[in-house]
């Protein structure tokens, strides 16, 4: 998929905070270092999580109609309990061991979810779509991030 399908756009916004993870795990030891992927991580994931809600999840409702819903639904859901181990990642201080556990928690049930997303509902979504409307979206997808403030 190109990054200029929505499709495109979410799988590279999933590569991208599974980047930032990675270099906080190998950051190991550089305290600094681990609290500005931390935050940048947080940032980025926040920014994701809100346009999915905003331009994603009511684009499957109204182009796959129930399964649409329900699709969204459940990763409305999903989303819950990433967005609670992300408020408790931020809250706990990168210098207490509990962060990288929680980290660790965090990226379990969001990897799942990105399995499930891109597997499942976007090969789905974007089958029931035209290439210019997923380009569309594409463009309201970025958009959204762009206009989170974190």
């Amino acid at each position: 998929m190109s990054s200029s399908t929505i499709s495109g756009i979410v799988k590279s916004d999933h590569i991208a905070v599974n980047e930032l993870y990675k270099n906080y795990i190998m950051s190991q030891g550089d305290i600094k270092k681990q609290e500005r992927l931390s935050i940048q991580f947080r940032q980025e994931l926040t920014k994701h999580s809100i346009a999915e809600e905003t331009i994603l999840y009511p684009a499957f409702e109204q182009y796959l109609g129930p399964e649409g819903k329900k699709i969204a639904d459940q990763d409305r859901n999903e989303h819950e309990t990433v967005k609670k181990l992300l408020h408790l990642l931020g809250t706990t201080p990168v210098s207490n061991p509990q962060h990288r556990i929680i980290f660790s928690e965090l990226m379990t049930n969001l990897n799942a979810h990105i399995r499930s997303e891109e597997k499942n509902n976007l090969s789905k979504f974007e089958s029931a779509i035209t290439v210019d409307l997923s380009a569309s979206l594409a463009q309201a997808f970025e958009q959204a991030k762009l206009s989170v403030a974190v």
